[in-house]
């Protein structure tokens, strides 16, 4: 995976698409969706999604912490990228403005990653 990366994990591919599933049910199609987000929080050892007021916990092998912004059309992306996989686990790499999954790179202006405060004052 790209060493520059903001925030990084690995998660059970089963387990993200049933997450992606759901939360797919409560957003606005990809022509309805411009200004909303989906938030991605890598944590510990868990990621949590949060889409449209509704949100999904995963367990997760957590890397680089921190919280990333996703464009709803980024979201829809990423849900047809994974029906493809075939692999039990899928990693991800968030970066301001690329999201990787696995070796594939989504480039997106609006996507941006903040630190966790935790993960900030182990820095300084």
């Amino acid at each position: 995976m790209h060493s520059t990366a903001d925030i990084e994990f690995t998660v059970s591919l089963t387990e993200l698409k049933r997450a992606f599933r759901r939360l797919s049910a409560r957003l606005p199609d990809e022509s309805e969706a411009a200004g909303a987000f989906v938030v991605f929080t890598a944590c510990d050892d868990k990621l949590e999604i949060m889409a449209s007021r509704t949100s999904e916990g995963l367990s997760a092998c957590v890397v680089h912490q921190g919280r990333a912004t996703v464009p709803v059309p980024v979201f829809w992306g990423i849900a047809r990228i994974l029906r493809f996989y075939r692999q039990k686990t899928v990693r991800f790499a968030i970066s301001r403005g690329v999201l990787r999954i696995d070796r594939t790179s989504i480039r997106h202006l609006t996507i941006s990653v903040s630190i966790q405060q935790e993960q900030a004052v182990r820095l300084s």
